[in-house]
């Protein structure tokens, strides 16, 4: 039987991520905006990805800034240490906002509705939580569509640091 559960914090939602990313053994997607990302270091997120992919583990992620003004050094500096853990990072520009984590295609948390002009640790939030394997099968697909479509991240930056790309 799968559950799903309401969360309504961006520190709950987090929270859940790293516990998610714990209980992986074989992959963990992510789509998010990388404000977000910026706040995962206080959830010990990067330790796990990093165990995850000691184990033999992967993880694939998309991430998105909105505007030029919004890519700046914490960005690039949250980008490079998940990169540093063997993360394998994107970039995509046609991103809208939402966020979504997938483990071993089963156990997953998305957003429902997030404000991403305004991304800090008090922001409110809705998203679900599930354990619904098809739920995270769905998940993965809309995941995979979006890699398609994205750059890889070093790339990306190695163009941004050199004024060669727009966001």
């Amino acid at each position: 039987m799968s559950d799903e559960t309401i969360i309504t914090s961006i520190i709950e939602a987090l929270a859940i991520c790293s516990n998610i990313i714990e209980s992986a053994e074989n992959e963990v997607v992510y789509l998010s905006p990388y404000s977000l990302l910026v706040l995962a270091p206080q959830f010990g997120l990067a330790e796990r990805t990093k165990t995850l992919i000691q184990k033999g583990g992967h993880m694939r992620g998309i991430g998105h800034v909105r505007g030029i003004a919004d890519f700046s050094y914490p960005y690039i500096k949250e980008i490079r240490q998940r990169l540093d853990t063997g993360a394998d990072v994107r970039y995509v520009s046609q991103y809208q906002g939402i966020f979504m984590l997938v483990a071993d295609k089963r156990e997953s948390i998305s957003s429902m509705s997030i404000d991403v002009e305004s991304l800090s640790i008090d922001t409110p939030i809705v998203a679900l939580w599930s354990n619904n394997p098809t739920y995270g099968e769905y998940l993965i697909s809309n995941f995979e569509i979006a890699w398609k479509q994205s750059v890889p991240a070093a790339q990306w930056i190695e163009e941004f640091e050199r004024g060669a790309v727009d966001i």
